[in-house]
């Protein structure tokens, strides 16, 4: 006869031990189930809704046969040990004096939770812990970290091939004059706390699930970061979440981020190849993509920046328990959060690559300023996914900004420059893909200075047009127009200014200056800015420009009003 016992636990339910005979099964199905009692299951013990408490002083788990834990606690004054192999967690483990896991214990996850450990608990858990991450796909790389002290690069060797012939595991150095990325396929190899890794899965796109073993880290830890301004790595480090359980990258304590920006960075496999992807960004509540944020899933890397300086710039992270929470359905695609600031959302795709997009995002804030600030703007991380454009804001000091948080706009007209950089000739759409708080009154041009014309631009309406591959960093500016006044579509005003080149030099004649003040642009055929100046007052204005043979654009914009003409330059 086989026995089946059904614990309805709706309120706590006290037990000296528990002895599971074979044949015997228990279902806990809510409440807690208090033990101050070795258990032994030679049975089926699973615990779908309830928590199980050991709360004896000297306990262990024995017997023939695992237990599926939903919630375990190991309550103060309890010293705990795992005898039994197989055990499993679904849901979230709190030690408040010691376990002893001793290899026993696998935290489960699935394509909705993954268990965790609480770091809230007052004790610890010592010997070896499994600790599982679902992939919803394995195409391509995934930026990981280790929760473990010591865990090495031969934990993943089950998952992926070490041994290909194109490395397939990264590790990433700052302090390199070529790409950071430093092939770590050593089997031995340890995985460190507070770093991250790349690690590609092959072509394949079923889901994986990855299991790393190890002791886990818990309490303080530090790392030190650089920035040593290198050609390609440019003080980007990459990082990892340490602990087995989210981390929050806002929490109000528990971190120590010295000389570093306060943007994360993350990254996901593109669809090219699986050897290149795209990066999406969050700071300050702002995510560029909608998907990002302030939680960082256990076993999750990212990067982050070094605060710009005098170089090289030495910068600490640092972490301890506090920055911990108990959300167990964080994966490392996230969901996004609400801001009460003005923010527009704007994107650029190829049109025969419609469902992979890049966005910038354009915020206005107290704290916003129109140069870079790593406190409130985020770096523009370039793709590597060919299928997919960069599109970013442009910043006076030259900085490219995937999040460009800038002052409260009071104004009737505020221009933003734009930049482009593809790495292949198609057919580009540049659409808004979310807006919110901005003035009912307020409309959004694309203003392409090559040819001159200003296209509105909404969450129905883009703006589509062909380009070369290449760097666009001065032909597009975003117009934000506030009131009545407002500039036409694909319109060129006409008679603001005249402008020839005389005797080896440019004369521009400014005719009107309709806000008072006026910026002329002189882009070469490709979009390069070649000059740029204010005016303040009409009249002939001579310049002495050293340029090439060629036709030039030239674009001058005063107040809401805008006029392009060509300019021949013959025999230079």
């Amino acid at each position: 006869m086989i026995l089946t016992l059904i614990l309805f636990l709706n309120h706590s339910g006290l037990s000296q031990g528990l002895i599971i005979s074979t044949g015997t099964s228990i279902f806990g199905t809510g409440g807690n189930l208090v033990l101050w009692g070795n258990v032994v299951n030679d049975g089926y013990f699973s615990n779908d809704t309830n928590t199980v408490i050991f709360a004896g002083t000297v306990q262990s788990l024995g017997g023939t046969s695992p237990v599926l834990f939903n919630n375990l606690t190991v309550a103060a004054g309890s010293t705990t040990s795992m005898i039994t192999a197989g055990q499993t967690l679904k849901g979230i483990l709190v030690s408040n004096n010691t376990l002893n896991a001793n290899g026993n214990i696998t935290l489960l996850s699935t394509a909705t939770n993954t268990a965790l450990i609480d770091g809230s608990g007052t004790g610890q858990v010592y010997g070896n812990v499994t600790m599982q991450r679902y992939l919803p796909s394995g195409f391509g790389y995934k930026y990981f970290s280790s929760p473990f002290q010591a865990a090495t690069v031969s934990e993943f060797g089950d998952d992926m091939d070490l041994l290909a012939t194109f490395p397939t595991f990264y590790s990433y150095d700052e302090n390199r004059g070529s790409s950071g990325w430093v092939t770590y396929t050593a089997p031995a190899g340890v995985l460190d706390p507070l770093h991250g890794y790349a690690v590609n899965f092959g072509p394949g796109v079923a889901p994986v699930t990855v299991d790393v073993t190890g002791v886990v880290n818990s309490g303080n830890l530090l790392r030190t970061v650089y920035n040593h301004d290198s050609l390609y790595t440019k003080g980007f480090n990459l990082v990892g979440n340490p602990y087995p359980s989210p981390i929050d990258w806002d929490a109000a304590s528990g971190w120590t981020k010295t000389d570093i920006d306060d943007a994360l960075y993350y990254f996901k496999a593109g669809g090219a190849d699986h050897y290149s992807g795209t990066y999406s960004t969050y700071i300050e509540g702002i995510s560029s993509d909608g998907l990002a944020t302030n939680i960082i899933p256990s076993m999750q890397a990212f990067f982050i920046h070094i605060t710009d300086g005098v170089w090289p710039v030495t910068g600490t992270l640092g972490i301890n328990n506090t920055v911990r929470i108990t959300d167990y359905t964080q994966q490392f695609i996230k969901s996004g959060s609400a801001t009460s600031r003005p923010i527009l959302r704007i994107s650029a795709n190829y049109t025969d690559n419609p469902g992979t997009s890049d966005p910038m995002v354009i915020y206005f804030d107290e704290k916003g300023s129109n140069e870079f600030d790593g406190r409130n703007d985020a770096l523009k991380l370039m793709n590597t996914d060919r299928l997919v454009p960069n599109f970013y804001s442009i910043t006076p000091d030259g900085y490219n900004l995937s999040i460009n948080a800038l002052p409260l706009w009071e104004d009737s007209l505020l221009v933003i420059p734009v930049g482009l950089r593809t790495e292949r000739d198609g057919n580009l759409l540049f659409r808004i893909m979310y807006e919110d708080n901005l003035s009912s009154e307020t409309k959004i041009y694309l203003s392409d200075n090559l040819t001159g014309s200003d296209n509105i631009i909404n969450m129905f309406k883009g703006y589509n047009i062909y380009l070369n591959a290449g760097e666009y960093n001065n032909r597009f500016s975003l117009v934000l127009v506030k009131g009545t006044s407002y500039i036409h579509d694909n319109r060129s005003y006409k008679d603001l200014f005249s402008i020839y080149s005389s005797k080896g030099g440019i004369v521009a004649n400014i005719i009107l200056l309709p806000g008072n003040t006026g910026t002329m642009t002189i882009c070469n055929i490709s979009g390069q800015l070649v000059f740029i100046k204010d005016f303040y007052e009409i009249g002939y204005h001579e310049f002495n420009l050293e340029l090439k043979t060629g036709i030039y654009l030239v674009n001058f914009l005063s107040g809401n009003v805008r006029d392009t003409k060509k300019l021949f330059i013959l025999g230079r």
